[in-house]
C-alpha cells in the first residue's frame, strides 16, 4: 500500500514584476516592528514578500541599504508644526511629541537611528528647528544645545520604556503579577510606595498621557518663564 506523501504548502509568491523599492521598504518597516532588528535579515524580507531573495537585491543592495532607507522613511513621518506661531513653548511640545509617536508606533526605529548614520533633510530639521525655538526663547548657544539633548534623551528614554513595558505587560497575567508582587510589600517597610500603588500603576499604565506630564515638566524646568 502506499505510503500518502505529506503535502507541503507552497509559499505564497508575489504576482510578478510586482516588486518595487517602496513595497520592499513598507515590508521592511512591517518586519522590523513585528519582529525586531535583531530577526531583520534579507531571506526574512524576502519571505515577507513572498520572493526570492536574489529578487530583493535587484532593488537594493543589502541590509545597511535597506536599513538606511528604512530610517529616513520613518524620519519622514515626523510632522514640524507651522513656523513663526508665536508659541516656541507650544512648538516644541510639537516636535517632541513627533519623535515620541515615531518612536512608540515604530520601534524599531529608535535602534536603526542609534546605530545607523542617517542624514538627511528631514532629520537635521528636527534638529534644526527645535535649536532655532530653543534659541528664541533666549537660552544661551550652550543652553541651548544641552537643552535640546536633553528634551531627546528624555523623549526617547520614555518611548523606549513604554513600549518595552507594553510589549512585557501584554504577556497573559504579566498584569495581574506586578499586581501582586506590590499588594504584599510591608507597609511598614514601604509606606510611601505602599500607600500610593494604585496612582503609581494608573501613571505607568498611560504611556502618552505620562510622558505629557513629563515633557511640561521638562520644559518648565529649562525654559523657566521664557
Amino acid at each position: 500500500m502506499p505510503v500518502a506523501q505529506p503535502v507541503r504548502s507552497a509559499r505564497r509568491r508575489a504576482p510578478r514584476n510586482s516588486l518595487n523599492p517602496d513595497r520592499i521598504l513598507d515590508a521592511a518597516i512591517t518586519l522590523l516592528d513585528r519582529d525586531g532588528a535583531e530577526a531583520f535579515t534579507m531571506r526574512a524580507l524576502a519571505e515577507q514578500l513572498g520572493v526570492g531573495t536574489m529578487a530583493v537585491y535587484s532593488h537594493f543592495r543589502g541590509k545597511d541599504e535597506i536599513s538606511d532607507a528604512v530610517a529616513q522613511r520613518l524620519l519622514d513621518t515626523i510632522e514640524l508644526p507651522p513656523a513663526g506661531t508665536a508659541d516656541p513653548r507650544g512648538e516644541l511640545h510639537e516636535v517632541c511629541r513627533g519623535v515620541y509617536r515615531l518612536f512608540t508606533e515604530h520601534p524599531s526605529a529608535l535602534q536603526l537611528l542609534t546605530t545607523r548614520q542617517i542624514g538627511g533633510e528631514d532629520a537635521i530639521a528636527v534638529i534644526d528647528r527645535m535649536l532655532a525655538l530653543l534659541r528664541s526663547v533666549g537660552l544661551s548657544r550652550c543652553d541651548a544645545a544641552r537643552a535640546h539633548v536633553a528634551l531627546m534623551q528624555y523623549t526617547i528614554g520614555s518611548a523606549l520604556w513604554n513600549t518595552r513595558r507594553a510589549r512585557a505587560l501584554s504577556e497573559d497575567g504579566a498584569r495581574e503579577r506586578v499586581r501582586a508582587k506590590l499588594d504584599v510589600l510591608p507597609a511598614d517597610r514601604y509606606p510611601t510606595l505602599v500607600d500610593l500603588v494604585p496612582e503609581l500603576l494608573c501613571a505607568q499604565d498611560e504611556g502618552a498621557v505620562q510622558y505629557e506630564y513629563g515633557l511640561d515638566g521638562v520644559l518648565r524646568g529649562l525654559l523657566g518663564g521664557r
